[in-house]
């Protein structure tokens, strides 16, 4: 956990109780793929909802505390709009797909 906000970790809590369930319902277990430079590789998650909020906290909420000063009030307006209750908003899962996306470039590029 990356920040003290109360509504901003609340919010990251929900995101990533709703990508977990959304994930296990998608892929039937606790695993998404990547696909790094044209191979597709399984991702296993680690922890159940927590091991996704690490997820969350690495590809959504430092990336927006390393370029935003105003972070935290970005990140609830953010996430704010990924949730509604425990399901993924269509917003969600387009930033998941973003966070999918950047992981697999970040696998291809340390494989060069």
């Amino acid at each position: 956990m990356i920040t003290k906000n109360f509504r901003l970790n609340a919010l990251a809590n929900q995101y990533a109780a709703a990508l977990y369930h959304h994930v296990k319902l998608v892929n039937g277990g606790e695993w998404f793929t990547i696909l790094a430079n044209g191979v597709t590789i399984q991702v296993n998650i680690i922890g159940g909802i927590a091991g996704m909020r690490d997820i969350v906290d690495s590809y959504v909420l430092e990336a927006l505390q390393q370029n935003y000063p105003r972070w935290e009030n970005i990140g609830c307006a953010l996430l704010g709009r990924c949730v509604n209750g425990i399901t993924l908003t269509e917003h969600g899962s387009h930033i998941w797909q973003g966070m999918v996306d950047d992981m697999g470039n970040s696998v291809g590029e340390a494989q060069r």
